[in-house]
C-alpha cells in the first residue's frame, strides 16, 4: 500500500478505529456534569440543565409518567479527544492520517421512565458540530446560565453561544419497540468537524469536540443514557486512515496553472 501511495494512488488504507466516550455520570452528575448536559429550555427545579443516569432530546408536546408535558430539553455531549489524537499522532505521524465513517451512537429506550423529568414521543432532531468546548452543566440561577450551554430552537439562536458550528445530520427517533434501543447515526466529513479531531491534543487548547442535539419537532421525547441503568454511554467513533496525497496528475495540473501564473505575472497580464 505504501507503494501505491508512493505512485499517486487515490485509495486510503485502514489503520485502526478509535472511539471516545462521555464521562459516566453515573446517576449523580459528578464528572460526568463536564460532558454531557440535557439544556432547558426555562429555568426549574433542575436550574438550567441536567447531567444525571440520563439525558434526553425533547419538546413540550412529549408525555412524561405522569401524563403531563415534559419541559423542552435539548443535549450537548462533549467528547475529549485529545489523549486519543495524541497517540494516533505518536503511533502514524501527524498529518499522515485522517478519519472516516464518523458516527456519534448512544443508548436509549422506548419505554416510559420512571421519572417525570423525561418526555417520551416520536419525533425529528438535527446534529450539530459546534465550536464551544468551554461548558459544563451547572444549575445556575434564574438569572445565570453559568456555563450551560444556550438552549436553542434554531441555528441562529446557537450561533450565539456556539461561535461556529456546521449541521452535520437530520434525524427522527420513532417509538417503535420496546425495551432499550442502541441507536447510531453516521456523521458527514465536515470540514469543520474533521478539522476539530485532527487538531484535538491533550495538551493544547482544543481538548474536545462538542456536539449539540437540538429537537425540532415539539413531539420527540428521546431519552439518552449517560451513565443510568447500566448501557453503553454516548460515544464518538471513527475509522483512522492513512491520509492521501493528491494522484500525481493532479500535482501536475496545479504545478502547470502555477507555472502559467509566474508566466502571466511577468507578462504584466492580470492575475
Amino acid at each position: 500500500m505504501a507503494a501505491a501511495l508512493a505512485a499517486g494512488s487515490a485509495q486510503a488504507a485502514l489503520l485502526t478505529q478509535a472511539s471516545v466516550s462521555v464521562l459516566n455520570s453515573g446517576g449523580a452528575g459528578g464528572s460526568g456534569a463536564s460532558t454531557t448536559d440535557m439544556v432547558f429550555a426555562s429555568y426549574g427545579s433542575d436550574g438550567w440543565g441536567w447531567a444525571g443516569g440520563a439525558g434526553g432530546v425533547q419538546g413540550n408536546a412529549a408525555v412524561t409518567n405522569t401524563g403531563g408535558a415534559s419541559a423542552p430539553a435539548n443535549e450537548a455531549l462533549k467528547f475529549n479527544l485529545g489523549t486519543t489524537v495524541d497517540g494516533l499522532n505518536a503511533a502514524y505521524g501527524a498529518g499522515h492520517w485522517t478519519v472516516d465513517n464518523i458516527k456519534l451512537s448512544f443508548a436509549s429506550s422506548y419505554n416510559v421512565q420512571n421519572n417525570s423529568r423525561f418526555g417520551r414521543g416520536s419525533g425529528s432532531f438535527d446534529i450539530y458540530w459546534v465550536g464551544n468546548d468551554g461548558w459544563a452543566q451547572s444549575k445556575g440561577t434564574p438569572t445565570d446560565k453559568q456555563l450551560n450551554p444556550i438552549y436553542a430552537a434554531d441555528a441562529a439562536t446557537l450561533a450565539a453561544w456556539s461561535g461556529s458550528q456546521s449541521l452535520l445530520a437530520s434525524e427522527s427517533f420513532s417509538l417503535s419497540g420496546s425495551g432499550y434501543v442502541n441507536l447510531s447515526y453516521a456523521l458527514p466529513l465536515d470540514t469543520l468537524l474533521v478539522n476539530d479531531i485532527l487538531t484535538a491534543s491533550a495538551a493544547g487548547s482544543n481538548k474536545a469536540t462538542s456536539l449539540y442535539l437540538m429537537g425540532t419537532s415539539a413531539t420527540l421525547g428521546m431519552i439518552i443514557f449517560t451513565g443510568g441503568q447500566g448501557q453503553a454511554l454516548p460515544t464518538l467513533s471513527f475509522d483512522v486512515v492513512t491520509a492521501v496525497p493528491l494522484p500525481a496528475a493532479s500535482w501536475l495540473f496545479a504545478g502547470g496553472l502555477f507555472g502559467l501564473g509566474r508566466i502571466s505575472h511577468r507578462k504584466g497580464l492580470p492575475r
